[in-house]
């Protein structure tokens, strides 16, 4: 174990957060709540060390192998869950979403009195049709990596309600902001090599600040524990795919890139973020996409 790493007290201050998986949102996650937090990385290293929560280190990627009384080290007696894993380049989805997951909160439900689970999932759960798409859709999606996402936000909800403890999916756009900014994400270097992109650029974009979604994380372990359920989160702006590519060249001061097909009305999922402005009561910082971080 890397030496700035250690383990957690054997039993947990009661009023313990803990974040399995600080990455991109978690550590932000981590570092916006009040202590005590504990915040788990793969490796045990954080990029720049935040000042406030203890960081240890559990293998998200391998949590469906990890000992089960090393998930119960980091698990045991604390009072919130959040979980934030994400899949390497080369790991199984349902290895980690849903084997990993499984073995996580089975762990973690049997040696803490849980008052709130709070999961990140992603709108890929959501069905793939033209127009708004809500939070209780029960249409499931058509792509492989959408059905495994339901399918691990139905194990939750499944573990978390056998168990009687509230819970909160939070299904997130496309993550952008400092680190991972949309000049990056619709870029056209090193992907055409001069060439018109494919299609015509129409469909809808679904996409959340990580500032914004660090908000909805927090404000998903402080609501009243009578919610449980799904959240769409997802800014107001569905621009579509076409007019981000050209903002950001614009931004870059480039011409807007080439299409292989002429522009057409905006189609496509748009993700509705009403249930995320009523339960949470969040007002976004970003409700438009926003360019510049980078």
């Amino acid at each position: 174990m890397p030496e700035n790493s250690h383990s957690p007290a054997h039993n947990q201050d009661a009023s313990t957060t803990v974040i399995v998986g600080a990455g991109f949102l978690g550590r932000r996650v981590a570092c916006a709540l009040e202590a005590p937090v504990v915040a788990t990385t793969r490796t045990g290293v954080w990029t720049a060390p935040p000042h406030q929560p203890e960081h240890v280190q559990l293998d998200t990627l391998n949590i469906c192998t990890d000992t089960e009384s090393r998930i119960g080290e980091v698990t045991r007696g604390i009072d919130k869950l959040v979980v934030c894993v994400s899949t390497g380049r080369v790991q199984s989805r349902t290895g980690v979403y849903i084997d990993g997951v499984r073995r996580l909160l089975e762990v973690a439900l049997s040696v803490s009195t849980l008052s709130r689970v709070v999961y990140t999932s992603s709108t890929s759960a959501l069905p793939g049709r033209n127009g708004l798409v809500g939070d209780d859709e029960p249409e499931g999606p058509s792509s492989e990596r959408g059905r495994v996402q339901r399918e691990a936000e139905q194990q939750v909800a499944r573990l978390c309600a056998a168990a009687g403890v509230p819970y909160l999916i939070l299904r997130l756009g496309g993550l952008y902001g400092p680190g991972r900014g949309i000049g990056r994400i619709y870029r056209t270097s090193g992907r055409t090599s001069g060439n018109p992109l494919a299609g015509n650029g129409a469909q809808a974009t679904n996409l959340i600040h990580v500032d914004d979604a660090t908000t909805c994380v927090c404000a998903a372990l402080a609501i009243p524990a009578t919610r449980s359920g799904a959240i769409n989160v997802c800014a107001d702006d569905h621009r579509s795919r076409r007019e981000m590519y050209a903002l950001a060249a614009k931004h870059r001061g480039d011409p807007p890139p080439q299409w292989e097909q002429p522009e057409a009305p905006t189609t496509g999922k748009r993700v509705d973020n009403r249930r995320m402005k009523d339960w949470l009561g969040v007002e976004l910082a970003y409700p438009m996409h926003h360019v510049g971080d980078e």
